[in-house]
């Protein structure tokens, strides 16, 4: 799993790459129109339209194209980096830790045993083990824990052995745009 940082170098080169291609069209076919066609303010022709739209073609198809080659979510993708998703540290919310299964009263905690975590209360009807549980470390974006939320209703986020919460579907679903939510 990419961390937010990578995200944001994917959707950088992403968009650049684009960029590159959309001007490398349009200036071949500047060239083969030798120089005649000009989309500006004072010199407008029907050649340089032709170019102005070449480019706008070649760089949204590019951006379609780099979208699907690198999987970043496209406001990542439209910024060229500058916006990307939260890490899953920053969205975590706190999550119980007991060292006691007697001591449950709730929906989800951790169970910890002499400081390690050794499993999760509250995601089925048995204790998940901690190497089965679904667990992610809190540089990893929110954008790809989609993969995990079809099979669990909750991600635990840590850092190192720290747990520092979890992330619900729902608020997974609020975070990437299907609802509204305070980060």
């Amino acid at each position: 799993m990419r961390t937010v940082r990578e995200l944001r170098w994917a959707g950088a080169i992403a968009y650049l790459a684009a960029l590159v291609a959309g001007v490398a069209v349009s200036g071949v076919l500047h060239l083969l129109f030798k120089g005649q066609g000009r989309l500006g303010w004072e010199d407008f022709n029907p050649l340089g339209l032709l170019e102005g739209v070449a480019f706008i073609f070649t760089f949204t198809l590019s951006l379609w194209a780099a979208k699907r080659a690198v999987r970043v979510p496209c406001t990542t993708l439209l910024t060229a980096g500058i916006a990307a998703p939260p890490s899953a540290g920053r969205a975590a919310r706190e999550l119980p830790v007991i060292d006691k299964v007697e001591s449950f009263e709730g929906r989800v905690a951790v169970l910890v045993e002499d400081g390690q975590p050794r499993g999760v209360l509250g995601i089925s009807d048995h204790i998940i083990p901690w190497e089965k549980a679904p667990v992610v470390d809190a540089a990893v974006a929110v954008s790809e824990l989609s993969a995990l939320f079809w099979r669990n209703p909750l991600v635990i986020v840590t850092d190192g052995e720290n747990v520092l919460g979890a992330i619900t579907r729902e608020r997974f679903f609020q975070i990437m745009g299907f609802g509204r939510v305070a980060i």
